[in-house]
């Protein structure tokens, strides 16, 4: 790397001594921020530093390149511009007063920051952090570096809130962590929508352990750190009794506000008034179970909420924190479901009524496909990020869709590097000139960042299961509408669908989307997303480029990569598909097939048990007919389970999920207290019933449930 030539804002090397970068547009001709060191100051011998990344009143962090190991990297500086300044050297620093005692002890608060997440090195979602020293008169240490958004950010984006399930795949992962930051008797003490990274992977990084303390007794006081609306009341005490409950109010508040699209009242107003809304009260339905969660975890005296981040976890999903899904056992045949105290379950008089009852789910870790990735396109300018305007149906100029991709000339001429990737056990060529991202994204980059291409799996993202290709093609409105969602800026002016069919000729059978997309300055770019038939069984390989509207040599580099594309087996994925011969519909689900009981009754009944979980649920599927639908037959279902002793336990509500509108019933058996919950919906011509059983209320809302909920699907 010829260092002369490198851009500070993505240590890529440029071509010549221009001051802006070809690859990411930074300018090194812009001022920095007031005592930011200056561009390429090595660091510890070994760090070099580039653009501001953030500022705050106790520090500095910079972009970095580890000369070593030739990555970038984050370098956060402890500069409290109330007590110190830049030294006329430009590199030392100064201070500015007397405050030499509160100078050393905020660098060794600083410092300690860096050695609460050396012990959090090996912590999943947790930024880590790589290296810390002295120098300069002053303090630095080196975190790896997030390429993504934040989630404030994100939820920004898609117009300020965000679907319950899509804001549980994002933060589970940091909740996760947090019970292994909890268990090193540590306290995070400053959770928002800020200090969550979504990185260009799709993972979830928690980030800013600057306000993190160890526990101590209530003789002891700790720092008054607070974020408005996030901050639960004893954080506005000195002496108030701090721990994992305060993490809890501050993930509560989060979710809340992504969910809801409005900040929870600061607490310490509502230990006077609280003028605290339920979400549902606002507008937002959820899931019972959900909804208590949430407004349990936001409870203003910290005895009332859930006193650990395992509990909150348990108290959504009920899935086993450790590994946020269930592990239970597979039931003995001619067993059945039944409640913690050894009462018969629902099934056996199920069995004998006449009515089938069937349960589906919803998908509580929906993957965020590509989410972030774009942030990577240079020429697109404000184009990474923000709503879109809904686009048309059609295609250019109003015709209808049957106007398949056309391909562009040059595609034979393209010359290619082997690339390969085992989890996906896929090979394909790239084309000579792009490079990696970041090792091991499959996000890829053209010399110059005006093209882009990333390969990944794709089962149900934008809000519709795959199974075949035929489920692409019927969603890819949805899917555009989606994808145009993930971009970070808010600029985009149109979007529209330019063609879509499938590829001819092709060695694996293929759907390609095109489509474009303007963002306010009038830069237009296109993006050609192709779906390839895998051997999973479900879903598909989902390969996108990126290129300025009218490069004909990048958008034939794109379709030369996606005709060499190649599958060597199964993909990798946490997901199984759900199928038997015997019922019309299939589902995927997350669990180990093992430790699950499925069982095919007659009249096309699937039942599915988890002892261990006394969690019943029993799905089924009809055919709609001018005088039988969802409606007719979750009807016919209340008059039967009233008449056996079963007791409402709410009206009838409504959600949706996985593309299905769904309508809910809740019952208690008032002989031995076994909840009930009964889900109707219609898709493809088939009415689907699913009941689930448990012994509690809190149990009722299944992981198993909410897979199946989100992807059910007829079988074609």
């Amino acid at each position: 790397m010829n260092l002369e030539h490198i851009c500070y804002g993505c240590f890529q090397e440029k071509p010549d001594d221009s001051p802006v970068c070809p690859h990411c547009g930074f300018n090194a001709e812009e001022e920095q921020p007031f005592l930011a060191l200056p561009m390429g100051t090595l660091l510890n011998g070994r760090y070099m530093t580039g653009k501001v990344l953030g500022v705050g009143g106790f520090g500095i962090t910079y972009l970095g390149y580890d000369l070593t190991l030739e990555i970038k990297v984050a370098v956060k500086e402890y500069m409290p511009s109330g007590l110190a300044t830049r030294h006329s050297d430009k590199y030392s620093v100064a201070l500015t007063g007397r405050g030499q005692e509160d100078y050393q002890n905020g660098m060794e608060r600083f410092l300690e920051e860096a050695r609460i997440l050396a012990k959090l090195q090996n912590t999943p979602n947790i930024v880590s952090v790589q290296n810390y020293f002295k120098e300069n008169n002053t303090a630095y240490f080196v975190m790896e570096y997030i390429d993504g958004m934040s989630l404030k950010a994100y939820v920004a984006s898609q117009g300020g809130k965000i679907p319950y399930d899509q804001a549980l795949t994002i933060l589970m992962p940091v909740m996760q962590a947090l019970t292994q930051v909890h268990a090193l008797n540590l306290t995070h003490r400053d959770i928002s929508p800020d200090n969550i990274s979504i990185t260009t992977k799709g993972e979830s990084k928690l980030l800013d352990f600057g306000a993190a303390r160890f526990s101590i007794g209530d003789e002891k006081s700790v720092s008054v750190i607070l974020k408005h609306g996030y901050a639960p009341e004893e954080q506005y005490s000195s002496k108030g009794n701090q721990g994992p409950w305060t993490d809890v109010y501050a993930m509560g508040a989060t979710l809340y506000r992504c969910v809801t699209g409005e900040l929870p009242p600061d607490s310490i107003m509502r230990v006077h008034n609280d003028t605290l809304k339920k979400p549902s009260e606002l507008g937002v339905p959820l899931p019972p179970q959900v909804e208590q969660a949430i407004m349990k975890a936001l409870a203003v005296k910290a005895e009332d909420r859930f006193s650990t981040m395992e509990a909150f976890i348990e108290g959504i999903t009920g899935k086993t924190p450790a590994s946020f899904h269930h592990r239970t056992m597979a039931v003995p045949s001619g067993q059945t479901a039944a409640g913690s105290d050894g009462k018969p379950g629902l099934w056996t008089r199920f069995r004998r009524s006449h009515i089938g009852v069937q349960i589906t789910a919803l998908v509580l870790c929906v993957a965020v496909l590509g989410l972030g990735v774009w942030g990577a396109v240079a020429g697109i300018g404000a184009l990474t990020g923000g709503k879109a305007e809904p686009g048309s149906s059609d295609g250019p100029s109003g015709t209808p869709f049957d106007i398949t991709v056309q391909e562009p000339e040059g595609v034979d001429d393209v010359a290619l590097q082997d690339y390969a990737q085992e989890y996906l056990n896929i090979t394909m060529g790239i084309p000579q000139g792009y490079a990696e991202t970041e090792s091991g994204s499959g996000a890829f980059a053209s010399s110059d960042g005006s093209a882009t291409l990333q390969v990944g799996f794709y089962d149900k993202a934008a809000g519709f299961p795959v199974y075949t290709l035929s489920d692409v093609e019927e969603n890819a409105e949805k899917y555009v509408q989606y994808y145009i969602g993930l971009l970070e800026s808010t600029n985009i002016t149109k979007h529209e669908i330019l063609s879509r069919g499938y590829r001819e000729g092709s060695s694996l059978d293929t759907y390609l989307i095109q489509f474009s997309a303007t963002e306010s300055g009038g830069t237009t770019m296109e993006f050609l997303a192709a779906f390839i038939e895998c051997q999973n069984g479900f879903g598909c390989y989902n390969l996108i480029g990126s290129y300025p509207q009218g490069d004909e040599k990048a958008q034939a580099e794109i379709f030369a990569a996606m005709d060499s594309f190649r599958s060597n087996g199964p993909a990798g994925t946490i997901y199984q598909r759900f199928y038997d011969e015997n019922l019309p519909f299939q589902f995927l689900y997350w669990e180990d097939e093992s430790e699950i009981q499925f069982t095919v009754l007659r009249e096309s009944r699937l039942r599915m048990e988890k002892s261990t979980a006394a969690v019943g649920v029993e799905v089924q599927s009809q055919q709609i007919s001018d005088t039988f639908n969802k409606e007719i037959w979750m009807d016919g279902i209340a008059e039967v389970l009233v008449k056996e002793s079963f007791q409402p336990r709410k009206e009838r509500w409504q959600y949706k999920s996985g593309g299905i509108d769904w309508i809910v019933d809740e019952y208690t058996y008032t002989e031995d207290d076994t909840y009930l919950s009964v889900y109707g919906g219609e898709y493809g011509g088939l009415a689907f019933v699913i009941l689930i059983s448990a012994a509690t209320e809190d149990e009722l809302f299944d992981g198993m449930l909410l897979d199946v909920t989100n992807t059910i699907r007829p079988v074609k």
